[in-house]
């Protein structure tokens, strides 16, 4: 599997500027796109010399890095911003907040053990969506999942529509999708990607208060006051808007009046559709309204963050109060006799889309089991971002190596399938076809740190995130481009190979591997797990992942250094008994 380097991703992305597949920099001046490429060119000038010597951590002049991240992600965010909405307004106060947030991260670096850039990580995460989307899955990339459902094609059957209202339906949301898709799909991916940790500074107060109260601990001071803030009433009917726009469902359905015509019959029992002259009384337009309605499971978790202060939410409620893109958004709820227009919902569509997917990236419960919009791939592109989360010691004062270094490919396979479809006593056959995806992703930890800890956090990080048995009913009518089959993560360090395939089903395979030592064979085993009680364990046990690594090897500081005792007396005996 390729490893993903930065300087890769920087040849990448200059390329696609320089060929004008960045839609959003396709029209932009000369000057501007020479800014931008410059700036691309001196980093990737900085960052090739720290790869070079093979240690970016201690290599990477990353003051001089930042500063030039800092102007890059500036020009991005303003060409996306204006290309949204031309002349954007609030753009010079997100810069005034990211320079701000910058400093204030300056304290973090004491506050955390392993912290990194956060200017430079969305860049990161930023340039590893476009790979993922442009060199593994442009199929996908060509045809993401916008949110914008279909209510008439998927309820054709339960109410007997007519063929042409069902037809009309479906190029309107052909039509829309289009439009977002080939004129705002690489502008919202840049605003989503670049702001999606803007939060991460006011979530982590906590850790600033904790270390100030452990050192007045002692003074018995009773009464210590926090640093932290209040999201007070004179937010609450922002921050009502705010979260019923990133609730909102935008959907295709039919008109009220039309609804009531349809269900309406005659002295024999059938439908009465038509006036007494036999014509259609209203054209397809009238009886096609686009209309807003909550989700509230995706309420639900909205605001459960919002309680929680998550830094998604908090980044994502930044820009909306200080951008003024966001004043173009209409949240009308079903209730309304008239629906949106088209250009209501495209507002909708991308406004929607930027705010949810940076808000749903940190959310508790996440329920994936599609990979189809930008919200799914910058929860997979943010994973894959190790390779900038330096810790710097302050003990030491020195930089640690990179957490680890990451790949991704992806596995494919379409199925078709016939869908019946009947309406009033008619059977139609319909070819659709299916397709899934094998999300495989690689880890190369560095050796100062712990093989063990760092596999079983991202192992249960993709329990978090991912619930690959969603039942069929709840799927029902969603559009879905990739349905995952199963997510592989592999994870090594030395001689030392630890392997996780979260799946369908209850159980999940835990692979552990070793090379052969001096003394010692190599290893090849196999564990089942499960994930329950927010917890990836053993059924029969209850030992969590965590604790059971923990004791499966010997340790010398972070270091691997053998099989655990216990493990290598297991080892023992199963070789005995299979002598016997």
């Amino acid at each position: 599997m390729e490893k993903i380097k930065i300087s890769s991703l920087l040849d990448k992305y200059k390329k696609w500027v320089d060929e004008r597949e960045i839609e959003f920099l396709k029209d932009i001046s000369d000057g501007l796109r020479g800014r931008i490429i410059q700036l691309i060119e001196k980093l990737r000038a900085e960052v090739i010399r720290a790869e070079e010597a093979d240690d970016l951590s201690r290599n990477l002049k990353w003051y001089k890095a930042h500063q030039i991240g800092e102007k890059l992600w500036q020009e991005l965010a303003s060409a996306a911003l204006n290309k949204i909405d031309k002349g954007s307004k609030g753009n010079r106060n997100l810069f005034t907040f990211l320079k701000r947030a910058t400093e204030f991260e300056d304290l973090l670096y004491g506050l955390d053990v392993y912290y990194r850039d956060h200017t430079l990580h969305s860049l990161w995460v930023y340039f590893i969506g476009e790979y993922i989307l442009r060199d593994h899955l442009p199929e996908l990339h060509n045809n993401l999942n916008w949110y914008l459902y279909n209510d008439i094609e998927a309820y054709e059957e339960a109410y007997s529509y007519p063929n042409e209202l069902v037809d009309f339906a479906k190029i309107k949301q052909r039509e829309l999708n289009n439009k977002v898709q080939e004129e705002y799909r690489d502008a919202i991916w840049c605003i989503i990607a670049l702001c999606h940790d803007l939060g991460y500074s006011l979530e982590k107060l906590k850790l600033l208060n904790k270390k100030v109260r452990d050192v007045v601990d002692l003074f018995d001071i009773p009464n210590i006051t926090d640093v932290g803030y209040f999201l007070d009433v004179e937010h609450q009917n922002l921050i009502s808007q705010f979260l019923e726009l990133m609730a909102m469902d935008v959907r295709i359905v039919p008109s009220e009046d039309y609804k009531k015509e349809s269900q309406e019959k005659d002295n024999r029992g059938h439908k009465k559709k038509k006036d007494d002259e036999g014509k259609d009384t209203k054209s397809l337009e009238e009886k096609t309204l686009i209309k807003c309605y909550r989700d509230d499971s995706t309420y639900w978790r909205l605001c459960r963050a919002l309680e929680k202060k998550q830094h998604g939410l908090l980044g994502a409620y930044l820009i909306y109060k200080i951008l003024g893109i966001f004043a173009d958004t209409s949240v009308r709820g079903s209730a309304e006799e008239w629906g949106l227009e088209d250009e209501e919902v495209i507002d909708n569509v991308i406004r929607g889309d930027i705010l949810f997917a940076i808000a749903q990236h940190t959310f508790d419960f996440t329920h994936l089991y599609e990979l189809n919009s930008l919200a799914d791939i910058l929860i997979l592109a943010d994973e894959l971002e190790e390779f900038s989360r330096y810790g710097r010691q302050l003990l030491a004062r020195e930089y640690h190596d990179t957490m680890a270094w990451s790949g991704v490919e992806f596995d494919i396979q379409e199925e078709e399938i016939t869908r019946i479809i009947k309406k009033e006593g008619v059977e139609t056959k319909r070819e659709e076809k299916r397709t899934y995806i094998t999300i495989n992703i690689s880890y190369e930890v560095a050796p100062e740190h712990k093989l063990t800890a760092f596999f079983a956090k991202k192992a249960e990080t993709i329990c978090k995130f991912y619930s690959l048995d969603q039942k069929e009913e709840k799927r029902a009518f969603k559009p879905v481009f990739y349905e995952i089959k199963k997510v592989k993560m592999r994870a090594e360090q030395g001689d030392y190979e630890l392997e996780f395939d979260f799946s369908k089903g209850p159980e999940h395979r835990l692979g552990i591997k070793t090379r052969p030592a001096l003394d010692t064979p190599s290893i090849s085993k196999e564990y089942w797990l499960i994930c329950q009680d927010d917890k990836l364990k053993f059924e029969d046990n209850d030992t969590g992942l965590d604790k059971f690594l923990e004791s499966f090897f010997e340790f010398d500081g972070n270091k691997i250094t053998g099989i655990g005792q216990t493990s290598r007396q297991k080892e023992e005996a199963e070789k005995e008994s299979e002598e016997e």
